[in-house]
């Protein structure tokens, strides 16, 4: 399957292209965010706030946290106590960090199927000054929540495969990806 310039040939290819589709979106949503704020201050100092800059800039900030948590997720590095788990041999540390992924895809899945519901009641509500509804601030949660469980099953995958939590092609590709970005551009 072919995406633009980007050619999906394994699962790994796409998982690959959704990882670089993530770096482009909070790029662009951290410009926007940047700016919107940059404008708040500018058009405040002239006399003629903007009002809409405020609330696009907490939304964005919303949906880029989901990004940032997922990320997280993906390099295995939200703040944890595993003082404990590290001192167990390697085996019983996996098979808690498979443990904790499936009660993880639990939760998730829970949350997934009851965002609807909010989003749902939020949908008549509307963001003041930018008119359109509340349902875009809440509906963040679905794509934390599916981006999330997708990575937590990857996650299992590879310690049944490989033995590890962090997938090998997350650490190989970090290491030039500015570099493989502007590459890809060009």
């Amino acid at each position: 399957m072919k995406i633009g310039k980007i050619t999906i040939k394994t699962p790994a290819d796409g998982i690959h292209a959704l990882e670089k589709l993530e770096q482009y979106a909070s790029v662009l949503l951290f410009n926007v965010i940047l700016f919107s704020l940059f404008w708040q201050a500018v058009s405040r100092k002239i006399g003629v706030p903007a009002t809409w800059t405020d609330e696009t800039a907490r939304l964005l900030f919303v949906w880029m946290g989901v990004l940032g948590c997922h990320l997280a997720q993906r390099e295995n590095i939200h703040v944890r106590i595993d003082a404990v788990l590290l001192a167990l041999p390697k085996k019983f540390q996996l098979l808690i960090e498979a443990a904790i992924n499936v009660v993880m895809i639990g939760l998730l899945s829970m949350i997934f199927y009851h965002t609807f519901s909010i989003v749902q009641r939020k949908s008549f509500t509307p963001l003041v000054t930018l008119g359109i509804s509340e349902s875009w601030l809440y509906g963040a949660m679905f794509l934390w929540c599916a981006l999330t469980i997708i990575e937590m099953i990857a996650q299992l995958v590879n310690i049944i495969r490989h033995g590890e939590v962090v997938r090998a092609w997350v650490v190989e590709d970090s290491k030039n990806d500015f570099y493989d970005i502007k590459e890809e551009l060009e």
